[in-house]
């Protein structure tokens, strides 16, 4: 019960929460071995949050990383930690880079004539692989990891809600798709797994190690939306993310 009731006052629901509610996140005293960042917007229509950015680039991927911001130093205390970012396949069907390599922050937070909810969706899930590899290379020497996962094509989920549409897709395929417990396999092996102590900077799919799309891999990519998405929580707290 009262491990209940601890993780019931700490719930975060981050696609209700602006930059500033997220500052309020207490700080644990306890230690935290494992952080699953699992929060996801599907399909939405066009909007901006109170931060003035694109909704599903701040449900799906800055709340993320300010999130892991906040909690770093609780991860590197409680260390060895685990960090697991829920991506998707749907990231090797788009790009955030211009033409000349550069990432394009207007392909990350478009305007409202620029936007489609799918490509918006996965370019997210591109944004949740890249931030796990850099989180990796960054936090790894002080005992905490990263990995980016796929949970399958898993519709036993409320993701599709915000549109009848996919609502009806969804249900049509459910028998032919995985259940919540297939779908979190992976998230849970990478979590738990003794083999993968110390190891991180990798993506998962079917509890198996799979290469995700070329632009996943790039660290230089990487890196430019570290910086970025650290740019884009300073401009709108007014002081520096650690």
């Amino acid at each position: 019960m009262r491990k209940w009731e601890f993780s019931k006052r700490h719930l975060v629901d981050l696609p209700f929460l602006g930059l500033w509610e997220l500052c309020s996140v207490e700080v644990l005293r306890l230690s935290l071995h494992v952080l699953v960042c699992n929060a996801a917007a599907f399909a939405l229509p066009w909007s901006l949050t109170k931060d003035g950015l694109e909704t599903t680039f701040q449900v799906n991927h800055l709340g993320h990383f300010y999130l892991v911001q906040l909690l770093q130093d609780v991860l590197c205390r409680s260390a060895p930690a685990r960090v697991i970012v829920v991506s998707s396949e749907s990231h090797r069907f788009t790009d955030i880079s211009d033409s000349s390599g550069q990432l394009d922050f207007s392909r990350l937070s478009p305007s409202q004539n620029d936007y489609w909810a799918m490509l918006a969706y996965n370019r997210s899930k591109l944004c949740n692989i890249l931030f796990s590899n850099e989180l990796h290379r960054r936090l790894s020497p002080r005992g905490v990891t990263s990995n980016a996962v796929h949970p399958g094509n898993m519709m036993y989920s409320s993701i599709h809600r915000s549109w009848w549409v996919y609502t009806l897709l969804f249900t049509l395929a459910r028998p032919f798709t995985k259940s919540m417990q297939q779908g979190a396999a992976t998230t849970v092996y990478c979590a738990a797994a003794p083999e993968l102590e110390g190891l991180g900077g990798m993506y998962f799919n079917n509890c198996c190690r799979c290469l995700p799309s070329p632009e996943a891999q790039s660290e230089e990519v990487a890196r430019a939306l570290w910086a970025l998405s650290d740019r884009l929580i300073q401009e709108r707290l007014g002081s520096p993310s650690d």
